[in-house]
């Protein structure tokens, strides 16, 4: 399936050439950084499409490329970088300056993941 190490899809589904075969995160030529934000939009939108296909949901919108990075500075500062790869002409993206409530939406982040992943 992957061409130079990495598995080609067609951006907006996340299909391979293979019919209801989809590849995501590290290997996928999505052409987003290999974050973990990114892979959990793409999962998103994969798993959206296969609840279609079955008939229980509407298709999803296109991949987006979107995803949030939370940034520490020390001294109990936190900033975060939102970003749009998929933005056409060119990728863009915000920078919200450091902050206490920054620092609390990071905890949750990182807490909401943990419980979803692990029940913890």
């Amino acid at each position: 399936m992957s061409e130079d190490g990495y598995v080609p899809v067609k951006l907006a589904t996340l299909e391979t050439r293979f019919p209801g075969v989809y590849a995501l995160g590290d290997v996928a030529t999505v052409g987003v950084p290999k974050a973990g934000v990114f892979v959990e939009g793409q999962a998103r939108r994969v798993a959206a499409s296969l609840i279609a296909q079955l008939g229980c949901g509407e298709p999803p919108a296109a991949y987006d490329g979107r995803g949030s990075c939370y940034i520490e500075f020390g001294a109990g500062r936190v900033g975060r970088v939102d970003v749009d790869f998929l933005s056409w002409p060119k990728p863009t993206g915000t920078f919200q300056e450091p902050s206490a409530a920054l620092v609390a939406d990071k905890e949750h982040f990182g807490s909401s993941r943990r419980a979803r992943w692990f029940g913890r």
